[in-house]
C-alpha cells in the first residue's frame, strides 16, 4: 500500500507498534511516525496529537483519521483502519498504558491505541477502532465483547449486543477482560468540542 509507506517511511511489515495518521481538509497528511523540526527549539521530534493538531487548531481540519497497525498472529500483514470525519471537532485519538514499577525502575507499556469519532454530539456516542497490544488485534465498531461469565457475547439491559467499538465519550466502556472502563474522556485535551 503506497500511501501507508509514504506515511510511515516503511511498510506495515516493518513497524512494531501502531501509529495515527490524518488527512486534513487541505489535502496535507500528518503522521505520528514522521519526524519534524520544532520551529522554536530546532529539535527533531515526532508529530504529536496535542501539540501539532489540538494546540494549532488543525484538529478541526481533519478529513480522515487512520490507525496503522503492525503485523500480528491474527493479521500477518498488519492492519489499517480509516474513519472519515464529516463534522469538525469530533475526531480523537489516544493511547491506554500501564506502568509496572519496582523499587529501582519502572516500565511503561502501551495497552491500546484508539482512534474515534463522535457520532452523536448530544449523547456523546462514538465509534472507535482499537489496536489492542495484548490481543495483538484490531477491534472495530462491529466487534462483539465476549463475556466469560455467560460464555457468550455481552448484552445490555434490553438484550442487545454490546460492541467493543461503539461506546460513549462520557462513559467509555471496557472492550475486554483486564481493561477497566475508561469512563469520561478528557475531551478538551483530545480536541473534541461537542
Amino acid at each position: 500500500m503506497e500511501l501507508v509507506e509514504q506515511l510511515l517511511g516503511c511498510s506495515l511489515l516493518s513497524i512494531t507498534r501502531s501509529y495515527w495518521a490524518v488527512r486534513l481538509i487541505t489535502g496535507e497528511w500528518l503522521c505520528e511516525a514522521r519526524i519534524k523540526t520544532d520551529a522554536s527549539s530546532g529539535i527533531l521530534q515526532y508529530f504529536d496529537w496535542s501539540n501539532d493538531l489540538v494546540a494549532t487548531g488543525d484538529v478541526r481540519k481533519i478529513a480522515q483519521l487512520w490507525l496503522l497497525c503492525p503485523p500480528s498472529r491474527t493479521s500477518p500483514l498488519g492492519n489499517t483502519a480509516k474513519l472519515t470525519i464529516t463534522e469538525p471537532d469530533t475526531a480523537f485519538q489516544f493511547k491506554v498504558g500501564t506502568v509496572d514499577s519496582i523499587v529501582a525502575a519502572s516500565t511503561k507499556s502501551m495497552q491500546a491505541h484508539i482512534i474515534g469519532r463522535v457520532t452523536n454530539k448530544e449523547t456523546g456516542d462514538c465509534e472507535v477502532f482499537i489496536w489492542d497490544t495484548y490481543q495483538q488485534g484490531l477491534i472495530t465498531p462491529t466487534t462483539h465483547i465476549y463475556d466469560p461469565l455467560t460464555n457468550g457475547y455481552k448484552k445490555d439491559a434490553h438484550g442487545s449486543p454490546i460492541y467493543a467499538g461503539r461506546t460513549n465519550v462520557y462513559h467509555f466502556h471496557s472492550w475486554r477482560e483486564g481493561i477497566s472502563p475508561l469512563g469520561r474522556l478528557e475531551l478538551r485535551t483530545l480536541g473534541v468540542r461537542i
